[in-house]
């Protein structure tokens, strides 16, 4: 347990320095941005927010907090400290312009994955397209597509139950319309009214080896493996769905994929061997090919 010493002298910015260094210095901890994580966690604690914490920065904490305030947000630092993901600390997470509630039954979403929004958002799909987003999780993905593409039928399905509880919450939170389904990834889609077909489908499946490392380190230790780990090459569930989706796609409909860095060629070859035409991938933020995508030619035999 890290204290804050001097706590009757220290200012506002010498509280949030003192969590913004020790947060720093942990470098067991991804996706951390100092600075911003003890802001956020200062807001959390005190519901002061970053303005206020600029106003009166150079003024002694005790004069401006409580007791309780000053004990909590040392509290959250520490938690962060142990390696508590930040968005479990906070219960929220930012993607796209949606603030979703998180749970540990589920993914955090996290940047990498707005190139797949961003991507299908590029496509030349009809106006009153219909998408489908597998895995969904939080609703990330589907809900962000919906929010930019109202006239879109949107549909997210996962496996999790709690999962689809939580996408629904986030719908009505960001006031966003999109329906959610429990399947376990395209099992739900065939009812005896018929087969729903789609312009486009996207996802966010578990892609990490069985054997590696990253899961027991950093923010990947406090999520559950179902939706990291997928075989010994990360490839199955990705393998499942390429071989599972043409019948669930429209003619000239689209197959989106997220996946590992140094997995795009594989998933190429697999869309193709598929029948998918017009493979290419698509590089994120930090020019690691991260999405590959396919689209679908209806054949006729």
């Amino acid at each position: 347990m890290h204290k804050c010493e001097n706590i009757d002298e220290i200012s506002i910015s010498g509280l949030l320095d003192w969590a913004k260094h020790l947060i720093q210095a942990q470098h067991d901890l991804m996706f951390q941005a100092p600075p911003l994580e003890a802001r956020l966690l200062f807001t959390f604690a005190t519901k002061e927010n970053h303005t206020w914490q600029i106003t009166y920065g150079n003024q002694a904490a005790t004069q401006h907090l409580s007791k309780e305030q000053i004990a909590l947000y040392v509290k959250v630092v520490n938690q962060r400290l142990c390696g508590t993901p930040i968005a479990f600390i906070l219960g929220t997470q930012e993607f796209w312009s949606l603030t979703l509630k998180v749970s540990k039954c589920t993914l955090i979403p996290r940047q990498d994955t707005e190139i797949l929004v961003e991507t299908a958002l590029s496509l030349p799909l009809p106006y009153s397209a219909c998408a489908l987003d597998l895995g969904t999780g939080t609703g990330a993905i589907a809900l962000a597509l919906a929010k930019e593409r109202k006239q879109w039928q949107v549909l997210g399905i996962d496996k999790v139950a709690q999962a689809v509880e939580l996408a629904r919450e986030n719908a009505l939170l960001n006031n966003v319309q999109a329906v959610f389904l429990q399947s376990d990834w395209f099992s739900a889609l065939d009812t005896h009214e018929g087969r729903k077909t789609f312009d486009i489908i996207v996802t966010n499946p578990p892609y990490v080896e069985e054997d590696s490392n990253c899961v027991a380190q950093g923010d990947l230790r406090f999520e559950p493996l179902s939706a990291l780990v997928s075989g010994k090459d990360g490839l199955d569930d990705i393998r499942h769905i390429i071989r599972q989706a043409k019948p669930y796609l429209n003619e000239d409909g689209y197959l989106l994929i997220e996946h590992g860095a140094g997995q795009y060629k594989n998933v190429q070859s697999l869309l193709k061997h598929a029948g998918f035409v017009d493979i290419r991938s698509v590089a994120d933020i930090n020019q690691i090919q991260r999405i590959t995508l396919g689209k679908s030619i209806i054949t006729t035999s």
